[in-house]
């Protein structure tokens, strides 16, 4: 009977070992499974971060610290390609309802084929094109933070209401007294309706809400656009307001000819002490200034090379020769003036050109940041 129990002892221990390495075994094949899992979950997981996250976030360009986002640059190019892909549908529709054969409308078919030409090219180079324009916008706001330039929430719902063709407060038409001394037969032209606030704001929801089903184009998006214009009208305008009145200018003449053997010879003429008002009259080719003479102008109206040339000269000396893209010319300086009045045609341009002269120097600046970007247009849908 000892012997039995005994017997029994054993077989329950060697039972018992066997199912404790059974135990063992699973869990070492529960916690494998486990961490496998979670590896696989952390792959995914890291994907989806980089994908829908990382990547968005990144920045195509940081102005001024300030970067702009690959999520934000998408949007844009998807807006502007619906907002052309939307005026090309309204011109292919127009050009639809025209005969090419018919002369009278001619014109119109061509018209539109320009348009339509033009509008393509705008396709083919928007990704760059809205690139450009966000990085401008960014140094348009912060420059407009610093001069305490704002833009309320009313002048952009005014601009907005404008664009959809609503007028808060329209013009009372004046009628025209009309005295007459023969019958009038001809029916007055129906004064067009103005639209009304319900019609707008109808419009107008309509349209936003198309822009965010098929474009994902938030409101905010969208009334950011017209906030963007109104800076830089406010921009331009206070710029323009800063352009000097007078500047540096210079009196020059110049004989212009075609080629340098010719200019050589110019050179030997005056030499030799002929007139340089008379060579000009027979030998330059510039027909439209009298005996060469150019008037006065200041430093960024003529060709770069002229320019320098003309500006290094003291009145009464005569350059060597000069090429540029027009050909080859001798100048011969008359007059400096360091703080000579602007004629008004000058510095009406100077104004207007303000703004794009003021961004053409900040692009290029340490302050603008450019990444790649071309790799980041969204596909066409």
């Amino acid at each position: 009977m000892a012997k039995r129990s005994k017997q029994r002892e054993l077989l329950s221990k060697k039972q018992l070992s066997r199912k404790e390495r059974e135990a063992q075994q699973k869990r070492v094949l529960y916690t494998v499974a486990a961490v496998t899992i979670v590896a696989v979950l952390l792959v995914l997981g890291f994907g989806f971060y980089q994908e829908y996250i990382v990547k968005p976030s990144s920045p195509v360009a940081v102005v001024n610290g300030k970067p702009i986002s690959t999520r934000e640059y998408q949007l844009m190019v998807q807006y502007q390609r619906a907002e052309l892909a939307s005026l090309a549908a309204n011109l292919q529709s127009q050009l639809s309802q025209l005969d090419p054969t018919v002369e009278e409308q001619q014109f119109l078919v061509q018209y539109f084929q320009q348009q339509l030409q033009q509008i393509q090219q705008q396709q083919l180079n928007l990704p760059t094109q809205v690139f450009d324009a966000m990085i401008d916008d960014e140094l348009i706001r912060q420059e407009a933070a610093k001069r305490n330039i704002i833009v309320t929430p009313e002048e952009v719902q005014e601009e907005i209401e404008q664009q959809f063709g609503y007028e808060r407060n329209p013009p009372t038409p004046t009628p025209t007294p009309i005295t007459a001394t023969v019958a009038i037969t001809v029916t007055p032209m129906p004064t067009p309706s103005l639209m009304s606030e319900d019609e707008f704001q109808k419009r107008y929801s309509e349209y936003v809400l198309a822009l965010r089903k098929n474009v994902g184009f938030s409101e905010a998006a969208f009334r950011r656009l017209f906030e963007s214009g109104i800076y830089r009208e406010k921009l331009q305008e206070a710029l323009a307001a800063e352009v000097p009145t007078t500047a540096e200018q210079v009196h020059a003449r110049h004989i212009l000819v075609k080629t340098e053997e010719e200019a050589k010879s110019v050179l030997e003429r005056l030499k030799a002490g002929e007139d340089f008002a008379a060579l000009a009259k027979e030998l330059s080719t510039d027909t439209s200034s009298k005996g060469g003479d150019l008037g006065w102008f200041p430093r960024g109206q003529m060709v770069t090379e002229f320019e320098e040339a003309a500006f290094a000269l003291q009145p009464g000396e005569t350059s060597g020769i000069v090429q540029t893209s027009y050909g080859y010319h001798i100048i011969n300086l008359l007059e400096r003036d360091p703080n000579r009045p602007l004629d008004e045609a000058t510095l009406s341009q100077k104004r207007a050109s303000a703004l794009e002269d003021w961004l053409a120097k900040q692009r290029e600046s340490e302050a603008v940041q450019r990444f790649s970007y071309l790799d980041k247009v969204p596909p066409l849908k």
